[in-house]
């Protein structure tokens, strides 16, 4: 009995915890980048060919971005010294569980099947000079199900990808 509410419990506590992000360097920050600290947004339009995937979300993650960076040291300005480019980009996949048949019944057999959606969304942040050179860029994924969560789990995202940045020097 009690290992059994050991893993209830246990598993009350996995659903209440949010997923960390998983965030993957791409780029790692060249010697260039020392020394930036003045930065202009690129709007994900010019980032981007073709159209934009979870275009309700830029408005959310703009200002994220940019509060991130002034933490870390830099300044935004229309006199930039780098561009910080940033997009989404959203994989949707149907899960399926399949349960056991359970014994004929007088009703007949039957099969429980449960469909499920994934959505893990990814963020890229790249980091270029003006002439187009990247000097940093990385990448968040994290989980987007249930969906009523993903403005959290978004900014959860940007927030430890931001961090990923040298602070200025």
């Amino acid at each position: 009995m009690r290992l059994f509410l050991v893993l209830l419990l246990c598993l009350a506590l996995a659903t209440c915890s949010t997923p960390v992000p998983q965030i993957r360097i791409l780029q790692p920050a060249t010697a260039e980048l020392a020394g930036h600290i003045r930065f202009e947004l690129v709007s994900p339009a010019q980032a981007v060919d073709g159209e934009l995937p979870y275009q309700a979300r830029y408005a959310q993650v703009a200002p994220l971005i940019r509060r991130g960076l002034e933490a870390r040291g830099y300044r935004a300005t229309r006199d930039a010294q780098f561009r910080v480019y940033y997009w989404l980009a959203v994989n949707d996949q149907p899960l399926e569980f399949k349960v056991d048949p359970a014994p004929p019944s007088p009703l007949g057999p039957y099969q429980a099947i449960h469909r499920l959606r994934d959505e893990t969304g990814t963020l890229r942040l790249r980091l270029t000079d003006t002439a187009g050179n990247v000097l940093w860029e990385g990448l968040a994924s994290t989980g987007l199900s249930p969906s009523w969560e993903s403005a959290e789990l978004l900014e959860s995202a940007v927030r430890a990808l931001v961090e990923q940045v040298p602070a200025a020097r």
